[in-house]
Parts: structure tokens; sequence; C-alpha cells
């Protein structure tokens, strides 16, 4: 199979995404992962015309994006209800007064979206959280102990 019959095949097949649940104000939202795409939809989506990164609107596009399969951020009555001129506007606006909603949300977009440890990652935290041995090695031909450094003939 060449490169163009792989990568071709691979468009049709259906990409399955890591996904979340978190109950607000007792509604189940359904939380999904963000393609790589849509990530970089919402860093852009939050910079300015000058180029200002807010870090506000980019979580609230994040909230967003991660849930518009299951929830009508666009429905226009929801807009004017809440009078915002967007649907990245809606999270704030619809959580105002429900703060621990909103970061429950949130905490379940980050959690979901979250990068995937690789296995050195994993070795290299276990290596660092073991506590540090009584006879440690020190050199070559050489150990530590309390009364000081011993030959290891």
């Amino acid at each position: 199979m060449s490169k163009l019959d792989k990568y071709l095949a691979k468009a049709k097949e259906p990409v399955q995404r890591r996904t979340g649940s978190v109950v607000i104000d007792g509604d189940e939202w359904q939380v999904r992962e963000l393609t790589m795409s849509e990530t970089r939809a919402c860093i852009r989506l939050a910079e300015d015309n000058n180029g200002n990164f807010d870090t506000f609107r980019y979580n609230d596009i994040r909230i967003v994006k991660a849930t518009e399969h299951e929830f009508p951020w666009n429905n226009k009555e929801l807009l004017l209800a809440y009078n915002a001129k967007d649907k990245f506007e809606l999270p704030v606006r619809l959580f105002e007064n429900d703060r621990d909603g909103y970061s429950a949300l949130l905490d379940k977009v980050n959690e979901v979206n979250v990068k995937v440890k690789s296995e050195q990652e994993v070795v290299e935290e276990l290596k660092n959280s073991f506590e540090p041995m009584e006879n440690q090695a020190t050199s070559v031909g050489r150990f530590s102990t309390a009364e000081g450094d011993q030959p290891t003939s």
C-alpha cells in the first residue's frame, strides 16, 4: 500500500476522541477531545486584531468547541437572551452566577484534552519519585555511606 493509499483510507476511518462528562446544575455536559485543527482555531480566535492573546476568551472558545456537538451554542434565541454577539461569549454569560459550574466544565475540557504522557515521561517521573537510596553510587569504584566514601572492591 502506498503512502497515498494509506492516507486516503485513513480519511474515511472514523476518529476516536477521548470524551468525558460532568454534571452541572443537574445537567450532564458531554465534553470531547479537540482535534489539532480545532485547537489551532481556538488559538487564532483568542487573538485580537493587534495579535494580543486573551486567555479568558481562549478558555471560552475551548469550552464551546469541546461541547458544541451536543449543545446549541449558536442558537439565535440563546444569543439574544444573553446579549452575546457570538457563541464564544456565551460560556461566561451562561455561567455568570455559577462559577463552580464554569470551573467544572473548564476542568473537564482540560482533562479530556491533556496530553497523554509518553512512556519515557512516565519512566522519568517514576525515577524522580523514588527516595534516594542509602548506599548510592557516587563515582566509579566508590559508594557513599554515613561514614564517608568507601572503595567498592
